[in-house]
């Protein structure tokens, strides 16, 4: 056995496989997921497709404030004859930095309800176990 190969050995065993950290990792968030299970069983089939629609909200409502501002900004842009150089520059580095701000909100808000978005997609998936229909003129 080499030193490498003993060095990377040691290392496993302190810190674990790749596959071990991940699974540390991700755990909690299976474990919140798991944590729905009793109350997505209880809601009816329409009350679940209801959940898409709330997660929906989630978001338009964690970013309405930026996407007015990001509305302003582009108007203001339209009226480019109005503009020097300067405060358009301005304003579409805000722009950017709006649209940036967008996004990281949106993420923060999908990584807020991901436990319970892929618990309803669970409590949805088992609700077709058995059933068969129609796609593209194949039974599936």
């Amino acid at each position: 056995m080499d030193i490498l190969e003993t060095v990377g050995k040691a290392i496993t065993k302190v810190f674990g496989s790749k596959s071990e950290r991940d699974i540390k990792k991700i755990q909690p968030i299976v474990d919140e997921i798991k944590s729905y299970e009793d109350e997505m069983k209880q809601l009816s089939d329409e009350e679940l497709k209801a959940k898409t629609e709330e997660f929906k909200q989630k978001i338009k409502d964690a970013t309405a404030d930026t996407i007015a501002r990001i509305k302003e900004i582009k108007t203001q842009l339209d009226d480019i004859e109005t503009l020097s150089p300067a405060e358009h520059r301005e304003l579409a580095e805000e722009l950017d930095a709006m649209e940036q701000q967008e996004l990281d909100i949106i993420e923060e808000v999908m990584d807020e309800i991901l436990p319970e978005a892929f618990a309803v997609l669970k409590a949805t998936c088992r609700r077709f176990v058995g059933q068969s229909w129609k796609v593209g003129g194949n039974e599936t």
